[in-house]
This record gives C-alpha cells, sequence and structure tokens, in this order.
C-alpha cells in the first residue's frame, strides 16, 4: 500500500511552518469538536489566526488539508500504540486470558484516547480512499501489536488466523462501543473494566479451542 509523503509540503522557513503546523492544529481541533468535517476553511483560519490566502499556498482545499491532518495524527495513534505495546512485559508463567487481557486493555486504551478524532476520520473514510488507506495501515498497526502480545503466551502456539480472528472482534466490540464510523456520542458510561473481562474471556476460550484443535490426533 502506497500513502502519500505529506513531509515534502511542510514549509522550511520557520514561520511558514508554524502557520503550516497551526492551521493543521487547528483542523484537528475542528473535526474533534464537531464529530465531523462540517467546517470551511475560514472557520480553520478563524481557529488558527492562518489568513485564507496562507492556507492555499500550502494545500490545495480543504480535502488535502484534512488529509495531511490524518495522515499527521495516524503517526501520532501508530507511535503511541508502539510505546504501550512494547511497555507490556509478560511472565513465563502466565496464562492465556492474562496475555490476552494485557493485549485487550491496551487495545482499549489507545481506541478511547483517540476516540473523539478516530470518529470523523472513519465517517470521512468512507468516500475518501487516501484517508481510508492510511486509516487500513494504523489499523494494521494496532492488530500487529496486539498480536505481538498473544504470541508471547509461553505455553504454545497460537494460529495466526485465530489471533486475527480474536483481534477483531476486540477492535469490532470496542469500536462499536466508542461510536467509531458513527455520529453517535462517545463512550459514556460503559464499564470498560467489565468489557474487557468479558473480552479477555471469550477470546482465551477460543484460543485454547482452536490450540488442541489443532494439536488433537
Amino acid at each position: 500500500m502506497t500513502l502519500p509523503d505529506t513531509r515534502s509540503r511542510e514549509p522550511k522557513q520557520a514561520r511558514s511552518r508554524q502557520s503550516f503546523e497551526k492551521t493543521i492544529e487547528a483542523a484537528l481541533a475542528l473535526l474533534q469538536e464537531r464529530g465531523s468535517d462540517e467546517f470551511t476553511l475560514a472557520d480553520v483560519s478563524a481557529r488558527s489566526g492562518v489568513s485564507i490566502g496562507s492556507i492555499y499556498a500550502r494545500f490545495q482545499g480543504k480535502d488535502e488539508l484534512i488529509r495531511v491532518a490524518h495522515g499527521r495524527k495516524m503517526d501520532d495513534i501508530d507511535a503511541v500504540s508502539n510505546h504501550l505495546f512494547a511497555s507490556l512485559s509478560i511472565s513465563p508463567g502466565a496464562g492465556l486470558e492474562l496475555v490476552v487481557r494485557a493485549a485487550v486493555d491496551w487495545t482499549i486504551e489507545v481506541l478511547r484516547r483517540y476516540a473523539d478524532i478516530l470518529r470523523p476520520f472513519m465517517l470521512r473514510a468512507t468516500q475518501d480512499e487516501t484517508i481510508s488507506n492510511r486509516g487500513a495501515a494504523s489499523h494494521a498497526v494496532l492488530a500487529r501489536n496486539f498480536s505481538a502480545v498473544l504470541n508471547q503466551w509461553p505455553e504454545g502456539f497460537l494460529h495466526e488466523t485465530d489471533v486475527d480472528w480474536s483481534f477483531n472482534v476486540v477492535y469490532s466490540v470496542v469500536a462499536r462501543r466508542l461510536g467509531l464510523g458513527s455520529t453517535m456520542e462517545g463512550s459514556g458510561n460503559f464499564d470498560w473494566q467489565e468489557i474487557a473481562e468479558k473480552l479477555a474471556g471469550m477470546v482465551a476460550s477460543y484460543l485454547l479451542a482452536g490450540q488442541q484443535a489443532a494439536t488433537r490426533p
């Protein structure tokens, strides 16, 4: 998958670079506050203090600005995801449900932390191929991190397709609760500890059943 290189658009001069960053920050703030891309470049200009002319000097229009802002935010989310999952240390005697719970907890953490900005981007992704592709790449980063944790289980081999299914189930449940891909409100008063516990138990049972079936003569 080839993703656009937005770094080439970044200005070199300090003053221009500051305006560039302010414009991106304003677009991200409007997306997060409104929960959609229902704003104009005039709104971005008013929010950032950067003139419309200066915005058009750096971006071809609102669509390009949102795509650049999206790429920047996805880079941030990927970096946080990598850091959080890399910090996990699985003890040699850990049971599978404990391992799964660790992966589930960090998946919930990443999605909850960025739900307000992911929601409008996911809505836009349904009609914007660039954002859809970059979002898919970030989704794959989270999936790899989830898989890497499960594969630290010291008791045996887990089939890749079973691990993939497990991540997709966890992601789908959490995303639905957070209203990702819809205009509904965010996480509300869900008991996330209870959700994590139930997901970990279900996924661990599924993985164990798959492992036993694979080793059965």
